[in-house]
C-alpha cells in the first residue's frame, strides 16, 4: 500500500513538468512562426513600394515623351504653317534660301581669309628662319672704322679733324679733343648704334 501510494505521487509529481514542457514548446514554436509571418509581410511590403516606383517612373518618362512629341509636331506643324502659307510662303521660303546662300559664302570667305592669313604667316616664319639660319658676315676692321666715320661725321657740325676713329678686332677706340662733354655722350652713343660694333673705347677728353 506504500508502495502505491508512493508510486501515484511520483505519477502526480512528473505530469505538470510534462504539461509545461509541451506549453514552452508550442509557444515558442508560435512566436518562429510569427516571425516568419512579420518577415514575409514586410518582404511583400518592400516589393510592393519597389513595384509602385518603377510604376511611378514609368509613368513619369511616358508622359515626357508624350510631352517630346508633342512639342516636335507643334514645331514642324508651324514651321510648315509659315513656309507653306498661301499669302507669304513663298517669299519666307526665298528669304530662308537666301540667308542660308549668305551663311554658307561668308563662312566660305573667313575660311578663304584665315587660310591667307595662315599661309602668309608660315611664310614670314620660314623667311625669317631663312634669315637666322644664314651666316653674320663680320666686317673687317677697316670696313668697320669707315662705317663708323660715316655715321659719327655725318652731322655738319661733326668735329672730323678733331676725333681720330681706328678699330682693332671689332672693337672702336675713339681719340681726340671736343669742346663740350656733351659732344663726347654723342659721338659714344652714335658708334654704338653701328652694327658690327663690339665694344667703345672712348679716349676723348675736353681741354683742360
Amino acid at each position: 500500500m506504500g508502495s502505491l501510494s508512493k508510486l501515484s505521487n511520483e505519477a502526480l509529481e512528473r505530469l505538470p513538468i510534462r504539461r509545461s514542457s509541451t506549453a514552452d514548446r508550442v509557444q515558442s514554436k508560435g512566436k518562429r512562426s510569427l516571425d516568419k509571418g512579420r518577415r514575409s509581410l514586410k518582404a511583400l511590403g518592400s516589393a510592393a513600394r519597389s513595384a509602385a516606383e518603377r510604376a511611378r517612373r514609368s509613368d513619369r518618362r511616358e508622359r515626357w515623351r508624350k510631352r517630346a512629341g508633342i512639342a516636335a509636331a507643334g514645331t514642324a506643324t508651324g514651321a510648315g504653317a509659315y513656309f507653306l502659307d498661301p499669302n507669304s510662303g513663298k517669299r519666307r521660303r526665298h528669304l530662308a534660301r537666301d540667308r542660308i546662300v549668305a551663311l554658307i559664302r561668308r563662312g566660305g570667305r573667313q575660311a578663304e581669309r584665315a587660310g591667307s592669313y595662315g599661309a602668309h604667316t608660315l611664310a614670314g616664319k620660314a623667311k625669317g628662319a631663312a634669315a637666322a639660319a644664314q651666316p653674320t658676315v663680320t666686317p673687317s676692321d677697316e670696313a668697320l672704322a669707315d662705317r663708323v666715320r660715316s655715321e659719327v661725321f655725318r652731322p655738319a657740325d661733326a668735329p672730323k679733324g678733331a676725333v681720330n676713329i681706328n678699330v682693332v678686332d671689332g672693337v672702336v677706340y675713339l681719340r681726340g679733343e671736343v669742346e663740350q662733354p656733351d659732344e663726347i655722350k654723342t659721338l659714344v652713343r652714335t658708334t654704338e648704334s653701328v652694327d658690327g660694333v663690339e665694344r667703345v673705347e672712348n679716349l676723348l677728353h675736353t681741354p683742360a
